[in-house]
């Protein structure tokens, strides 16, 4: 019953996007006739238009080579996380990549807090390694499940010598050994390493002990062990009304959040457009 429920509540949820991109069509289309009618201009207001085109080219052409990073996935990892390319026997790249599109097209991601001084963690990161590849060449579900490490190596060199045994993505060291490594450790609760946190797509947890279900799930059959209701919904609802439903809670915890921090301090809270 919970469960039909839920779905029952992502469908009005639907159906109101839905009404409201009808509404939004609607609009833009009285706005198209209304700049057509416009449409007519003089020669002097030609050229002033040509050269303020001319002049925000260059801003608009860094714009394109930067796009717009923003998202869960964003607010949990930052906007770029790190590759390992080895080029010969010898010599290795680590190179920077947008996360948004690093991760697109990922349905399960892995948090991977480990160091190289850590024995458990040397000896833990081959059986993960095995376990990735395994996952990733599954039929039906190739390249789905992408691991972000969150180092906690003691310096550039071990850092640099430890991520080149790993095939998947990583923070920058910077990153990982500062507030953004910090936040993560206590979001998800690590107390020791190596650790390994589940999220979906979206940035929600599936599980925070995916370091003791791999031992005991080589093979990966109840891979990545979310609970029955949560596999529904992520396999009936499509990513981008979930995405929606999740942004609107937010936007009202935000709020709440606001409005009692607000009645605490005697403070009037801000209003949040």
């Amino acid at each position: 019953m919970k469960v039909l429920n839920l779905l029952l509540s992502f469908i009005l949820c639907l159906v109101a996007c839905s009404t409201l991109a009808l509404g939004l069509e609607a609009t833009a289309t009285a706005t198209v006739e209304e700049t057509e009618e416009a449409s007519a201009t003089t020669p002097e207001s030609t050229e002033d238009a040509q050269s303020e085109e001319d002049a925000a080219a260059p801003e608009q052409q860094a714009q394109e080579s930067n796009p717009v990073q923003e998202g869960p996935l964003i607010d949990l990892f930052g906007e770029r996380l790190l590759s390992f390319e080895l080029l010969d026997e010898t010599t290795g790249r680590i190179s920077a990549n947008y996360t948004n599109e690093a991760l697109t097209g990922k349905r399960v991601i892995g948090l991977y807090f480990s160091a190289d001084w850590c024995g458990p963690c040397r000896q833990f990161t081959p059986e993960l390694v095995s376990f990735y590849k395994r996952m990733n060449s599954r039929r039906g579900k190739k390249d789905q499940f992408e691991i972000v490490w969150v180092s906690r190596c003691r310096d550039g060199n071990s850092y640099a010598q430890y991520f080149s045994q790993m095939p998947w993505l990583a923070l920058p060291m910077e990153e990982a050994m500062g507030a953004r490594g910090q936040q993560l450790g206590e979001k998800y609760k690590v107390k020791g390493i190596p650790s390994l946190v589940l999220v979906d797509d979206l940035g929600n947890t599936i599980t925070t002990d995916a370091r003791n279900r791999i031992p005991q799930d080589k093979a990966g059959v109840g891979f990545p062990w979310r609970n029955p209701v949560a596999q529904i919904v992520t396999t009936l609802v499509p990513r981008s009304l979930r995405l929606l439903v999740k942004t609107q809670i937010s936007a009202m915890k935000k709020s709440i959040v606001g409005k009692l921090k607000a009645a605490v301090t005697g403070k009037k809270s801000p209003v949040v457009a």
